[in-house]
């Protein structure tokens, strides 16, 4: 027994409530158990509770036995003065007694847990499977779980949400700068997403946009501020692109990023950060307005024709500089296009909807989610294995979030899963 399951237990009443005694001996009926509190105080607030035939209304503490009340030091705290009922999982004699001196009715619940339930979360906590419900979970399936993979999908969002505020709050309120950095970082992940993030901080939308009409100087301005160009190289594109952003540095006081931040170890060649540069240059040519091209359009097919691009003539015959290939991958496939409409433009739209208190946005990025494909990884790999089915994105990211959030950290008490099976 711990506190975290008895407060679990206490909340949601999975006890024997007939004929409740105090340890005095009085009648105990509970008609409120209280909110829970995860503050300072005590655990439940604002109970009601027929003790001896007197209402209370007032706030219930919980400790696994009744010495625990003077262990805390509860008695010469004012914050417990208002505690009407104290529950404790044994009695082990010395009752608790306020600042005042009076009596803190004491309920004893050890003879009336079920066994059940106290065996299935030691199943839980001592678990060593992939999941701690692993065998369960196919028999608890249903609309409890469905409404619990709404609320993880709302999570998760609200996560990326505090991402994209904190972005648009470096950026000036700038929505066009969001879009830039959330499109820019999920096209280099996962490897490369913090240097494309640092990359995007350090080139603003109002700095590019003056040169969108001219592919090389964008080229340049990605390229250099990357830190690519900063040695000669043998072939004379590259070249061309030095001189250009040694201009343009010049031109708007940049300074490079280094260039080892960036990694190509066990990258596809066609992942390579230089290629993703490339498409990423291509896609800021193309687009004027990307941000306004996100909330303007209408379904996913919409703005995954965004990300239709064709890079410059140097990319389809190299990797990297100074290195030819026959066969270069340069289109930005399907799976990357998923990836960044899952993690980049959904969130941005869900943010844009909290931000502008608009839910017609949040529900289009809600719409994407569940339109897209579902993501291919160790993590949905493992979640259809022990047989829960995984129908679009908005089921994958929900299932991430629950396995990283949830699972990982034995949060078991707070899922809708771990709630049925002690139920």
């Amino acid at each position: 027994m711990n506190e975290k399951l008895l407060h679990y237990i206490w909340r949601y009443q999975l006890f024997d409530r007939r004929g409740l005694k105090t340890t005095s001996c009085d009648a105990v009926e509970i008609i409120s158990p209280g909110i829970y509190n995860m503050d300072a105080g005590a655990d439940f607030q604002d109970a009601r509770l027929k003790i001896g035939g007197t209402l209370w209304a007032g706030n219930v503490e919980i400790h696994i036995t009744t010495e625990d009340w003077n262990t805390h030091k509860h008695k010469s705290d004012k914050a417990y003065n208002n505690v009407v009922l104290h529950v404790v999982y044994e009695d082990k004699g010395k009752g608790a007694k306020r600042e005042s001196g009076t009596d803190v009715p004491t309920l004893q619940l050890k003879e009336r847990i079920k066994p059940e339930t106290l065996q299935r979360y030691a199943i839980l906590e001592k678990s060593k499977l992939w999941v701690p419900c692993e065998g369960f979970i196919v028999g608890v399936q249903g609309l409890t779980f469905r409404n619990f993979l709404d609320r993880l999908l709302a999570e998760r969002l609200q996560n990326k949400v505090t991402q994209v505020n904190e972005m648009l709050a470096q950026s000036g309120n700038d929505w066009e700068n969001v879009a830039f950095g959330m499109v820019a970082a999920y096209l280099g992940a996962p490897l490369n997403k913090e240097p494309f993030l640092q990359l995007a901080r350090s080139l603003p939308v109002k700095i590019w946009a003056k040169h969108q009409s001219d592919n090389l100087q964008i080229e340049a301005l990605l390229f250099g501020q990357a830190g690519f160009l900063d040695e000669k190289c043998d072939d004379e594109y590259p070249n061309q692109l030095r001189r250009e952003y040694n201009y343009l540095s010049r031109l708007h006081q940049l300074q490079p990023m280094e260039k080892h931040r960036w990694k190509f170890l066990r990258l596809r060649p066609s992942n390579f950060p230089t290629i993703r540069l490339a498409q990423l240059a291509a896609l800021l040519c193309s687009e004027v307005k990307l941000f306004s091209r996100i909330i303007d359009a209408k379904n996913a097919k919409d703005i995954q024709a965004v990300f239709d691009i064709t890079v410059s003539d140097y990319w389809k015959k190299h990797y990297r500089f100074d290195k030819p290939s026959a066969r270069v991958s340069t289109k930005i496939g399907k799976a990357t296009k998923d990836l960044l409409l899952i993690n980049a433009v959904a969130p941005v739209l869900f943010a844009y909807g909290k931000y502008r208190d608009d839910e017609t946005y949040c529900n289009k990025a809600l719409q994407l989610l569940e339109s897209c494909t579902a993501e291919s990884n160790s993590i949905i790999t493992g979640w259809n294995r022990v047989g829960v089915k995984v129908k679009n994105a908005a089921d994958s990211q929900s299932l991430l979030q629950l396995k990283n959030e949830y699972c990982n950290k034995f949060r078991c008490l707070e899922c809708a899963v771990g709630h049925k099976i002690l139920k």
